[in-house]
């Protein structure tokens, strides 16, 4: 129901109801609403109302209540409204010559005549006199000290709003235009332009701090974190592509497994979700399926449990540490593509920076797979490499009985459009590999399947970490520098595709 519809089913519903009672707390809503819509100020709607009643608002009864809804709805109380003021208008606006609306409950930042700004709540706004309650205290200030806060809203769909600040959180502004209140998401907003005392601020204090940095992280470098993409949003990565189907459910494939024959898809479902004005907290599960995943790729990922015993000398050397091998050598001729399957949970959680610049998050979660399951029929029991001959066995350390990872990723908003990512594990599948022979295996040069990163050599890690920075080049497209592989990360979303 729109502000006309309401007022005027107040009006109706005053004049039947009764004739001598008290004005009803819905008629003085609508009186001050049409009077702001009027150019009035609370200070002028007084005083206006004291001349023509010889009363205070409040003291008014319902058929006066309703006479003076009826004149505002007439035109025949009006004044220039501050919606249609334009900006040269404003700019040439004394400062005296708006006064705000002031309204106990309202929560932001309050500008002054004599330039100071305190950012508080209104406790109390009588008899001309405002009680403001602020971390320094409390203060009794006088209603023309204050300074009418306004503002011009275009946000990304192409809606306008213009009217006054009436409240700011670190998510949203509400502004009461002519029509009634409205609430505008920060992050929607595409241009915006605020006045004080009817004079433009150029935002200088907005170029310093910012509500967040312009992505949603669904993952910190390849970690999932526990939020999905948007509802009707696609996006493509270096390794996958996916789409959000709800706000809380979202499906993605690795295409090059894909190409490779194996389809495959994964699901990420929030189950947890719980958000307020500084702080955000999630949690999610995620479920993969591979229709016909390669041994060769569980071999190559898995190379460092994997020892080859010398028949002649009795050494023993780690697959990683063999040059001149491909996994698929090692692996049975007859041997089928397997179903293979991984499942995880994490946690998320972001909120306001202190200091006011973005926001910054963590992440957590843990991850486990099926490679492991039927592993010594995907190699073979032996192999020759030139003039040798070795033993081919898994490694029987405890560390390598079941596959996991564990990890903790930290996001912290630099600009907005620029993030500092982190993240550090524990990691029995992990090895260090050189920036050449990672781009040899996504390209495939190595022999594995393309778009994938599963080169066999490397050093073991169990436990390490990594950072780097990641930029977004606009509101769809960004990528990433880190120290550890895949070294380069992209990001193409394609919003309400």
């Amino acid at each position: 129901m729109n502000t006309r519809t309401l007022i005027l089913t107040l009006s109706f519903l005053s004049l039947l109801l009764s004739q001598s009672n008290p004005i009803l707390p819905g008629q003085r809503t609508a009186i001050r609403t049409l009077a702001t819509s009027a150019g009035f100020s609370p200070q002028e709607l007084e005083e206006r109302i004291q001349q023509d009643y010889g009363l205070k608002l409040d003291a008014l009864s319902q058929i006066q209540g309703a006479e003076l809804i009826r004149s505002f709805q007439s035109g025949s109380i009006s004044k220039v409204p501050l919606a249609v003021i334009d900006d040269a208008a404003r700019q040439k606006t004394s400062k005296q010559d708006l006064v705000p609306i002031l309204e106990k409950g309202m929560v932001k930042r309050f500008h002054f005549k004599d330039g100071t700004v305190r950012e508080g709540e209104i406790i109390t706004v009588s008899d001309g006199m405002v009680t403001l309650k602020t971390t320094s205290g409390r203060f009794t200030i006088p209603e023309h000290e204050f300074l009418a806060e306004t503002a011009d809203i275009k946000n990304k769909n192409g809606e306008t709003f213009t009217g006054v600040v009436m409240g700011e959180t670190s998510e949203e502004f509400i502004i009461r235009t002519k029509y009634g209140d409205a609430i505008v998401q920060k992050k929607d907003i595409n241009k915006m332009k605020r006045y004080h005392g009817g004079v433009l601020d150029q935002q200088t204090e907005n170029t310093r701090k910012f509500y967040k940095g312009s992505d949603d992280l669904t993952n910190i470098f390849l970690d999932p974190t526990a939020f999905p993409l948007s509802a009707n949003t696609f996006y493509v990565s270096g390794f996958s592509i996916g789409y959000g189907l709800t706000e809380r459910f979202m499906m993605t494939t690795r295409f090059g497994s894909n190409f490779s024959g194996d389809l495959n898809l994964h699901a990420k479902m929030r189950f947890y979700h719980k958000k307020a004005a500084n702080r955000e907290t999630a949690a999610a599960w995620g479920l993969g399926m591979h229709r016909a995943y390669s041994p060769a790729d569980i071999v190559g990922k898995y190379s460092h449990a994997i020892n080859l015993t010398n028949n002649d000398n009795g050494t023993v050397i780690a697959l990683n540490d063999m040059e001149n091998i491909k996994t698929n050598e090692l692996v049975p001729d007859k041997t089928d593509d397997q179903l293979h399957a991984l499942a995880y949970i994490v946690f998320s959680s972001r909120r306001a920076n202190p200091s006011g610049r973005g926001k910054v998050g963590w992440t957590a979660g843990a991850r486990t797979t099926t490679a492991f399951i039927n592993k010594k029929s995907i190699i073979k029991p032996e192999i020759s490499i030139g003039e040798n001959t070795y033993q081919v066995a898994w490694n029987d350390d405890a560390q390598y009985k079941v596959p996991f990872r564990i990890w903790l990723g930290l996001e912290y908003d630099l600009r907005k459009n620029l993030k500092f990512l982190s993240t550090a594990w524990i990691d029995n599948g992990f090895k260090t590999v050189e920036f050449g022979n990672v781009i040899e295996d996504y390209i495939g040069d190595d022999g594995s399947a393309p778009f994938s990163i599963d080169y066999p050599g490397g050093k073991p890690s169990l436990i390490d970490f990594d950072f780097g920075i990641q930029y977004a080049v606009n509101e769809s497209f960004r990528f990433g520098v880190h120290f550890q592989q895949p070294y380069i990360d992209f990001y193409w979303e394609f919003f309400e595709f």
